[in-house]
């Protein structure tokens, strides 16, 4: 009987981690989506039209500023660029956003 390393079982464990990871996320937003009123709601619809406009650098700033709490010197420092830039794409993604709302 082979025990050692099983490539596929592997990649299956993987794609099902990945599944379940993205189950919670939406079941987190649905959840919370029902308690939302209508402002709230309009902003969080107009946050997702505008995601889809964001260029890759605004998407990672973004999220990195407002979901996971760094200050813009923070993500120039791990990313590799100064604190002004990321500040810069923070707002350009945030003008994104506000466009949607009027």
């Amino acid at each position: 009987m082979d025990q050692g390393y099983n490539e596929e079982a592997a990649e299956q464990a993987t794609k099902a981690r990945k599944r379940l990871n993205v189950c919670k996320l939406a079941a987190e937003y649905l959840y919370c989506k029902d308690q939302y009123d209508s402002d709230e709601m309009k902003f969080a619809e107009a946050t997702e039209k505008a995601w889809h406009k964001f260029t890759e650098l605004q998407k990672e700033v973004f999220y990195m500023h407002v979901v996971q709490g760094f200050s813009f010197t923070g993500i120039g420092d791990i990313k590799g660029y100064s604190p002004r830039n990321a500040q810069y794409h923070f707002q350009y993604a945030s003008k994104k956003i506000q466009s949607f709302l009027k």
